[in-house]
Formats: C-alpha cells, structure tokens, sequence
C-alpha cells in the first residue's frame, strides 16, 4: 500500500463549502424546491492509463465527506436502522427522519476526517480499470458560495492515493448506508449493487477558484 504519512488536510473553507452545499440540498428537499445539480458531491474525477491515446480519463463521480473512526459506526447503526425502517413504510413519509439524520453528521465540520474522502464504484468502467492499475486520481470541484450580500465562485483540485474497498471496510459500509439512505428519491438513479468504494487519501490541494485581473479603474 501506498505510504500515507505525507497525507494532507481539506482546508477550512473547501471542507465547509463540501458540509454547507450538502445541507442546503437537504433542505431543498424538505421543501420540495425543484432538483439542481449537485456539483459538491460530484466532481469530475481523472484517472490516468499512460497506454492509451488519450491517457486522461474523465467522468463525474459521488464523492462525500467520511466521518471520523470514532463515530463511524454510530452513523452506519443510524442510517441502516432508518432505511430499513423506511423500506416497511411509504418512503416519501420517512424523508424528515432520514433527512434530519444526514444534518446532524453534516451540520459539523468536525465530524469529518479532512483527510480522506469516499464513494462507490457502480459500473466498474474505465475509471475503475486505470485505478486498478494506477491508484492515484485527482477530482476537480465546481460551485458557488453564498453569503448575505454576494455569490462567489469556488474551484479547487483534490490529488490523492485511492484505495479500493471490498464490501468488509467499515467505510464501505458507511458510504453504501449513506446511499441507501437516500436511494429511492428522486434525485438518484437507483442501482441494484455496489461492487466495490473508494477511499480517496487526500495528498494535494490545489486552489483553483478564479479572481478578477481587472485594473481597480474598472471596478
């Protein structure tokens, strides 16, 4: 394996940005405002295969932050327990619990671990294949912060060594619990299995968020 001790942290206003635009999804779905894509949870990742032509490969992936080990488990318990809750009832019923549930983890930073990120492999394509062979990816994030008086743009490019989960990694096990929990809405389309995750060992963050050149006469 990859040595790891040269892993580096999500800096503070990328890892909030990542916590603050998964909960303003959330709650645009308790109040039913229309669908956006969701660019803090999916973005583009490269992988590399040097044989080919093209050796950059590029696709759109689920990616989403992981709790620390100290309270992993507590949030697999929960989310299995609601979703197997939600599965004996109409499931549009159960949104609140399930909702509230992922704002708990999400409304605190602190909950995460900087260090890593995670998310499932679905068809085992090309980005699969060049990881198999060449563990290292890089992901690219787009978006939009808000505040009271403004929007702002936010860029920046994750670099890291990717482990690939079996179904027996206590994170493989969060991360298919969070998307269980969710796999019946609307904005997901459902899949009947996940072969295997991803744990993205963060090695490099790069900012990429742009700034205006003008000349201060223009503004």
């Amino acid at each position: 394996m990859e040595d790891l001790t040269q892993r580096a942290s999500i800096p503070g206003v990328f890892l909030q940005w990542l916590a603050s635009s998964r909960l303003d999804f959330l709650e645009g779905m308790l109040q039913g405002k229309p669908l956006r894509y969701f660019s803090a949870h999916l973005p583009v990742m490269a992988t590399w295969n040097e044989n080919d032509r093209f050796p950059v490969n590029l696709t759109v992936k689920g990616i989403g932050l992981v709790p620390k080990d100290d309270i992993i488990q507590d949030y697999i318990d929960l989310f299995e327990s609601l979703s197997a809750e939600a599965r004996m009832r109409d499931w549009k019923d159960s949104l609140m619990k399930r909702v509230e549930a992922m704002k708990t983890l999400y409304s605190d930073v602190e909950n995460f671990n900087a260090s890593v990120l995670g998310g499932l492999e679905i068809f085992e394509g090309t980005a699969f294949r060049n990881l198999v062979a060449n563990p290292y990816a890089g992901l690219l994030y787009v978006g939009m912060m808000r505040d009271e008086e403004s929007i702002q743009y936010i860029s920046f490019q994750i670099n890291g060594y990717v482990e690939i989960l079996k179904n027996d990694s206590i994170y493989y096990r969060y991360l298919l619990a969070a998307r269980r929990l969710f796999e019946f809405d609307r904005f997901h389309l459902y899949q009947p299995d996940y072969p295997y995750g991803y744990l993205i060992h963060v090695q490099e963050v790069r900012d990429k968020t742009p700034w205006s050149r003008a000349d201060s006469r223009w503004k």
